[in-house]
C-alpha cells in the first residue's frame, strides 16, 4: 500500500502528464497533491478546499467514461484524503 507522501507525488506527476490534454483533470491532481501534502504537514486544511477537491475526485469517479479512462489513481487520492481527514478529527 502506498503512502500518503507517495500518492501526493503520483498526484502531481499525473498533473504533469494531463497538462495540455484535460485541463480539469490536471487541476484535481495538482490540487489533490497540495490537499495531501499541506494534511501531511499539520495545519488542518480548511473544509471548503477539502470539499471542493473531494467533489471533484468523486465527480470524475461518477462520470460517464470514468472507467475507460482509467483513473484508479484519483480514486485512490480520494480515500487518502477521506483517511487523513477522519485521522485528524481523531
Amino acid at each position: 500500500m502506498a503512502t500518503p507522501a507517495q500518492i501526493a507525488n503520483d498526484m502531481a506527476a499525473h498533473a504533469k502528464y494531463w497538462a495540455g490534454r484535460d485541463c480539469n483533470i490536471e487541476r484535481v491532481c495538482r490540487d489533490a497533491a497540495w490537499v495531501i501534502r499541506s494534511m501531511l504537514e499539520g495545519p488542518k486544511v480548511d473544509g471548503r478546499t477539502y470539499g471542493g477537491v473531494h467533489r471533484r475526485l468523486l465527480r470524475l469517479e461518477m462520470g460517464p467514461g470514468w472507467r475507460v479512462k482509467g483513473y484508479p489513481d484519483l480514486v485512490r487520492a480520494r480515500l487518502c484524503i477521506e483517511r487523513l481527514r477522519r485521522e485528524a478529527r481523531c
